[in-house]
């Protein structure tokens, strides 16, 4: 349990910008309880801007475009932009146009190109466009969805990082692949996740599922695409997946849901 608690001040420490000042013991148990701690990240982050974005529709006459302009910062901030940053190395180094090593070494450069400024523009833009069309088709319907999206996308990361041989030996990613002990990682995110699905169904919500599909299917496709341009994982690239995902989930939500 101890190892537990630790992995999920991990998770908050390097997954978010809650500010964790403290040096915790950072073990093969521990690790492996970060990343397990992963979506569950998530889902508190989504519940707590679900929290603030029901108030503000409840108690507030802001217009769902401010309101879904004060989601997609939320977003943001709660991450630290860590993911976002993924989100622009990755356009970097892909539209570089080069072969495998040079996209690694784009992928490494800490300098910003047009590319990911680009790419970041319309991110941000699709992401606000697509929460501000789901508010406007039903404000409190999509309370809900600001939690759920969050915590879909991080057990597609979470899938991703199990799933994947990182792109080099070295780094953090690589670092962190090779403490995490695997097996147990896999039970741990499996009961967590059916634990979440029970709650899903108890409420009725039966199209968390349809977000799930969705979900696994980009995350496949993802993990061909990595492969075969970048040789394997890397920390920018499993950022870039989730809020990738994100994205394609609000899609989801928009136009199935």
């Amino acid at each position: 349990m101890k190892n537990a608690g630790i992995g999920f001040l991990l998770a908050w420490q390097f997954f978010s910008f809650v500010p964790i000042k403290k040096q915790l013991d950072m073990n093969k148990s521990s690790i492996t309880w970060m990343y397990a701690s992963l979506p569950l990240v998530g889902l508190i982050i989504g519940a707590i801007l679900s929290s603030c974005a029901n108030l503000l529709v409840s108690y507030s006459d802001l217009s769902n475009v401010l309101v879904a302009i004060l989601l997609v910062v939320g977003m943001i901030v709660f991450t630290g932009g860590l993911h976002v940053d993924g989100f622009i190395d990755l356009c970097d180094a892909f539209f570089s146009y080069g072969d495998k090593e040079k996209r690694l070494q784009v992928l490494d450069d800490p300098r910003t190109g047009a590319f990911g400024v680009l790419g970041v523009v319309v991110l941000i833009l699709l992401k606000f466009g697509f929460i501000y069309e789901a508010l406007e088709q039903g404000r409190f319907e999509m309370l809900v969805f600001i939690a759920a999206v969050p915590y879909v996308a991080r057990v597609g990361m979470l899938m991703y990082f199990v799933s994947m041989n990182t792109s080099k030996q070295t780094g953090l990613a690589a670092y962190f692949k090779g403490q995490v002990m695997t097996k147990q990682l896999i039970v741990k995110s499996v009961v967590m996740f059916a634990l979440l699905s029970m709650g899903a169904v108890y409420i009725g919500l039966y199209s968390f599922f349809i977000l799930v599909a969705v979900m696994l299917f980009a995350v496949v496709l993802y993990r061909n695409w990595s492969y075969r341009n970048f040789g394997g994982m890397s920390g920018d690239l499993l950022g870039a997946l989730g809020e990738s995902l994100e994205v394609v989930l609000w899609l989801v939500v928009l136009l199935c849901i």
